[in-house]
């Protein structure tokens, strides 16, 4: 058990299962992409470490580059996407691949992602470490996914509450 702020969490999954997730999940994204040069586009805040951990397992020619999107205010969406740094590279014929920590309502990433179609690019996919499917609110593909969670609230690998939390090297889920 940890504690963050005011609130209890419990390990859910650790660091080796999510380093096996990213080792597998790096080969998927290598087989459709690994001749493409890909750009990844990491979702700051949270999806910094493991957008770090699945550069690190490319084997193959690619480059990244970082955008700042947020939607949450404590332990709850807003519904409001707030764009806070915006993309610096074309990406006209470029094969894209997104790099989120969770998607859990979709929203985020699914105004993201219609940003980037406008801009052309050869192909868009989405990576994501952790995935609410009973929480998605629209229609949205994920290509690569580490791992689908129920509808709770987690913290720790770049998840955070408040903006805690999110320096551990497992994932933690809400113990209340």
């Amino acid at each position: 058990m940890i504690q963050v702020l005011d609130k209890h969490f419990r390990k859910l999954f650790s660091e080796s299962e999510i380093q096996e997730r990213i080792t597998k999940m790096a080969a998927e994204i290598k087989a459709d992409l690994g001749d493409k040069s890909p750009l990844f586009i990491a979702v700051l805040n949270g999806a910094f470490i493991f957008a770090a951990d699945l550069m690190r397992a490319m084997d193959f020619p690619c480059e990244i580059t970082f955008v700042k999107q947020s939607s949450y205010q404590g332990m709850d969406s807003s519904g409001k996407i707030t764009q806070l740094i915006g993309l610096d590279r074309d990406i006209k014929d470029r094969h894209v691949v997104i790099i989120e920590d969770i998607v859990d309502s979709g929203l985020t990433m699914y105004h993201l992602r219609d940003q980037l179609l406008q801009q052309n690019p050869a192909s868009l996919r989405i990576a994501c470490c952790t995935f609410k499917p009973d929480a998605l609110k629209c229609p949205l593909k994920l290509d690569y996914v580490g791992f689908e969670v129920s509808n709770l609230f987690l913290v720790g690998y770049g998840l955070d509450y408040d903006g805690y939390g999110r320096q551990y090297k497992d994932i933690y889920v809400l113990a209340e």
